[in-house]
């Protein structure tokens, strides 16, 4: 708390890559945005006092994330990195009605975002319609949820080099790519027909779903009773030039943490729970604690196989990952002498998943819950 500033937020660390050292960031990724949403969880659950009042500096978190986004080739709309999540935030803390009228705009002009992927794109952006959609009961949320899924759904092609398999096509800095993975690629853009599939036509749902089994089984990567993916689906006889990751962001963690919802079927439960044990295999990640691409979203998906499964195992797991990412944390401060404050990429992230582990719950930081 003694880092924010009540004008600028906080300072981005420096494995955040800031442009400057007096940059300052504001989406619920490496943002202040995020962060304050981070803190705000936490001490409505009882983690942690709050003794910062945001709401002055989220009265204009949207404009300056607008101006910190100004020339961005994907648009500022971005949940993660841009005004949706923001307007999200600034919405559950005023119930203000222009900011939904201004959210709802925010959603409804990135359902044809030719990224086709989360972070950037409509896959991301819908999420904040279907967090409204909870929230408020107000039938042009669900409205707005149902044709951004089926615009995802239609959005799709199949593919000859993976033998006939489903997925998208992104258009993404600047290159044509078919990712795989839940941050910009295929498993992150299947997720919000499960998130919302309370508002959806089940025929909608049941397709996706068969398409996503599809795909996934013919893009895995088996050894034994271990699955993993590449992050991308490269053409015939390219070999991609990194080893396959283990992150939320690419390769197994992310597929369970997206997917774990998903029909209680043999095919399905091979599928998750073969990822969960690669997570397992490959042990705490060395880049560090974070949801993103850190030993806590790898823990996250332990947590969504025990609530799957019902298996304690999968709890323990997640229990001693999440001591592994508390020292990590510490070991990172005493490295940089700062925090690092953010929800994806840094500490508070890390916080909401060892609360997870406390009070057993698997609900995945302004995916499931905002």
């Amino acid at each position: 708390m003694a880092s924010f500033d009540a004008d600028r937020g906080w300072r981005p660390h420096p494995l955040d890559e800031p442009r400057s050292p007096d940059d300052r960031y504001h989406g619920l990724y490496f943002g202040a945005g995020g962060a304050i949403w981070a803190l705000d969880h936490l001490a409505r659950a009882g983690a942690i006092e709050q003794p910062i009042d945001f709401a002055p500096f989220v009265a204009d978190i949207v404009e300056r994330s607008q101006r910190e986004l100004a020339s961005e080739q994907h648009g500022t709309a971005s949940y993660l990195f841009g005004v949706a999540g923001l307007l999200l935030l600034q919405w559950t803390q005023s119930h203000d009605a222009g900011i939904a009228d201004r959210l709802f705009d925010v959603v409804q002009g990135n359902l044809h975002n030719p990224v086709r992927e989360a972070l950037w794109g409509s896959p991301g952006t819908v999420l904040a319609a279907v967090h409204m959609a909870e929230a408020t009961g107000v039938g042009r949320w669900t409205t707005l949820v149902r044709e951004a899924v089926q615009t995802i759904l239609e959005e799709m092609v199949t593919d000859d080099d993976i033998g006939g398999a489903w997925l998208w096509v992104q258009d993404l800095y600047g290159r044509r790519c078919r990712l795989l993975g839940a941050a910009h690629g295929f498993v992150g853009n299947v997720y919000p027909a499960l998130r919302g599939t309370a508002m959806l036509d089940p025929a909608l749902v049941e397709t996706l779903l068969a398409r996503a089994l599809h795909t996934l089984q013919a893009t895995a990567l088996v050894d034994g009773t271990a699955i993993n993916w590449w992050s991308a689906v490269e053409a015939p006889g390219v070999r991609p030039a990194k080893l396959p990751l283990v992150h939320d962001c690419h390769g197994a963690p992310g597929v369970v943490c997206r997917l774990a919802a998903a029909p209680r079927t043999p095919e399905w439960d091979t599928l998750l729970l073969g990822a969960g044990e690669l997570v397992w295999r490959a042990g705490p990640v060395a880049k560090g604690a974070s949801l993103c691409h850190g030993t806590s979203g790898s823990g996250m998906a332990f947590l969504k196989l025990w609530r799957r499964t019902g298996h304690e195992l999968w709890l323990r797991r997640a229990r001693a990952f999440a001591m592994h990412a508390a020292e990590q944390v510490e070991s990172l401060r005493a490295a940089h002498g700062v925090g690092r404050h953010t929800l994806w990429t840094g500490d508070l992230g890390s916080a909401c998943f060892l609360w997870n582990c406390v009070v057993v719950d698997d609900a995945y930081p302004t995916l499931d819950v905002f």
